[in-house]
């Protein structure tokens, strides 16, 4: 029996070693829905939600211009200090079919990844220290996600759960060289973790090895891989605002790439125990599995940690290069009441093109993932009713960096389009509040591809449909 046990352990761990490499590159891929390619999050407040972005921070008085363009803040003649609250609400259903290496329909329901409601926020503050330089800091999520399934989903070999969020502290600064044009700098830390669940279907794996004799009939999820790992990382940020006009306003910004080395630990965990026949079938797997795992490009070897049937605690690292982006924005007012201002993104996200595994000092595994560059467009803008209350609306489309090769249900990201709209209301001079709603419709996402061996080797044929809603609130003080 302790034999059983043993060489049940050796397999797991193989299996389980390229489980945590495919869980990680999925997970840090799942799309938000909100407003930005893949897993990135718009670093905004109520009154941006309700602009659908147009015009970035170029608005007056715009405090999350400290991290957007800190060129913006020159122009600022008295503190402002602003808190958000940000709400999304994602769907992500799935339609369509699962099979195992047999071709045999798997079992489960096909449920919903969103439904329920993410919490986040942001805090900004611009502090002019002369007619000249001002000073901004920030508090915000600029990454963030949230996809859970139900453990009997048929796809679970494809992730059941995923949650990744990166909080991000900023500091800023702005010189006004003339009356028309500025410049700006930043910095940031970022504070990332993220938790990720997949099902093991280990005897889909060695029914797909090929190995003969006695292998079991493939089970759906009969170990389960939790992963939790977290890292600090930093980078930077600049821009330029130009005012050729009393009425117009041209801004450029640059944000760096910020590379993540996440480090931490995962379990593997046998929720259904192994049947003597379970045990004898993967027994005879392992000489197949092990020349499949030995012979494949990117796989080396590596020290195998020790499992139990409860599961225990091995080092996990990945490295994540988040990609630098640059925006252009342009802001026009043409008379007291209406604004209108537009803005162009464009992410580098063709640099994410592989995802390395490494545990104890050793490379496991490189996966490809061949991402995109991709755009976004917004137009939006303000009308003034009177003193106290103004209407905001805005239009945008984005691009998924996403390609249909490498898309499954925890990467979902398809184009979208979006609609916000807003309303804000000056309280007293001083106080402001603003409130806004967006809603996102994405063109459904092809899924069709066939698992990894490691992780039961199943086929998946449908599309997922998706929408996000946002609502947002915001509090703005101006001393």
């Amino acid at each position: 029996m302790e034999k059983i046990r043993s060489l049940h352990r050796h397999v797991s761990t193989r299996l389980a070693t390229t489980a945590l490499a495919s869980a990680v590159v999925i997970a840090l891929c799942v799309p938000t829905h909100v407003h930005a390619a893949a897993f990135q999050l718009p670093v905004s407040n109520a009154a941006g939600f309700g602009r659908a972005f147009g015009g970035g921070s170029l608005w007056q008085n715009d405090p999350s211009a400290s991290y957007n363009n800190p060129a913006a803040m020159a122009w600022f003649t008295s503190p402002v200090v602003q808190g958000s609250w940000i709400g999304i609400d994602i769907s992500t259903q799935f339609h369509g079919s699962m099979t195992d290496p047999s071709g045999a329909p798997l079992p489960g329901s096909n449920p919903n990844g969103g439904d329920h409601l993410n919490n986040d926020g942001s805090a900004f503050a611009v502090l002019p220290v002369s007619d000249r330089f001002a000073l901004g800091f920030g508090l915000d999520v600029p990454y963030a996600l949230v996809t859970k399934y139900s453990p009997d989903a048929r796809f679970a070999q494809f992730g059941t759960m995923t949650s990744l969020k990166s909080i991000g502290l900023n500091v800023s600064g702005s010189f006004k060289i003339s009356d028309t044009f500025a410049l700006g700098l930043g910095v940031i830390a970022q504070r990332t973790r993220a938790q990720l669940n997949n099902g093991l279907n280990l005897g889909g794996t060695a029914y797909a090895s090929g190995a003969t004799g006695g292998i079991p009939t493939p089970l759906d999820e009969v170990a389960q891989i939790n992963v939790r790992v977290h890292n600090w990382s930093e980078g930077y940020f600049l821009g330029g605002e130009w005012k050729p006009t009393d009425d117009d306003s041209l801004g450029v910004s640059y944000h760096s790439r910020v590379g993540n080395r996440l480090t931490g630990s995962y379990f593997i965990s046998y929720p259904n125990a192994a049947t003597a026949a379970d045990a004898q079938g993967l027994i005879n797997a392992i000489p197949v599995l092990n020349a499949i795992f030995t012979g494949l490009p990117g796989f080396g070897a590596f020290p195998l940690p020790e499992l139990n049937g409860s599961g225990s605690n091995s080092p996990a690292s990945a490295v994540l290069n988040l990609p630098a982006f640059v925006n252009i924005d342009y802001l026009h007012r043409f008379n007291d009441r209406f604004s209108l201002g537009a803005s162009v993104q464009w992410t580098n996200w063709s640099k994410f093109q592989t995802l390395t595994l490494s545990s104890q000092g050793v490379n496991l595994i490189t996966l490809p993932e061949h991402y995109r560059n991709s755009y976004s467009f917004s137009l939006g803008g303000d009308y003034i009713l009177n003193d106290q209350w103004t209407l905001r609306g805005g239009v945008a489309y984005d691009e998924t960096p996403t390609v249909t090769d490498t898309r499954e249900t925890r990467v979902p990201d398809n184009n979208r389009k979006v609609l916000g709209l807003g309303v804000g209301y000056q309280a007293t001079d001083r106080l402001s509040f603003d409130a806004a709603y967006e809603h996102q419709f994405v063109s459904n996402a092809t899924i069709k591809q066939t698992n990894q061996v490691a992780l039961g080797g199943g086929t998946i044929d449908g599309y997922a449909k998706d929408s996000g809603d946002v609502v947002s609130l915001t509090a703005t003080y101006k001393f």
